[in-house]
């Protein structure tokens, strides 16, 4: 990760910003968006947090996923725009294949 860190050093450096303490990636697939964000501790680039969200209407869909992962519906949030779920590091690598073959 230290390649990471040095590229986005440069990156925040040649846009006249402070060095950074997150980081986040955007995958779109359709309708459905997977926000990965990585934030900077003392021990470097972890703490990841992978966020999926589907477009407001749809959130049952994403409700019915949650359910199917282990995760309460409940913490199935929106917006006026999408809906939002949340996962740990640790449980987005438990739940990723079944995720992936969603998609």
């Amino acid at each position: 990760m230290d390649d990471l860190d040095f590229h986005l050093s440069q990156i925040a450096k040649i846009l006249g910003l402070a060095k950074p303490l997150g980081f986040m990636l955007s995958y779109e697939f359709g309708d459905i968006w997977i926000d990965v964000y990585l934030e900077k501790g003392e021990e470097g680039w972890s703490g990841r947090t992978y966020t999926i969200s589907v477009p407001k209407g749809k959130e049952e869909r994403l409700k019915k996923l949650a359910e199917n992962i282990g995760a309460l519906p409940e913490e199935v949030i929106s917006d006026h725009e999408r809906a939002y779920l949340s996962l740990a590091y640790e449980d987005w690598e438990a739940v990723s294949p079944v995720i992936m073959n969603l998609l």
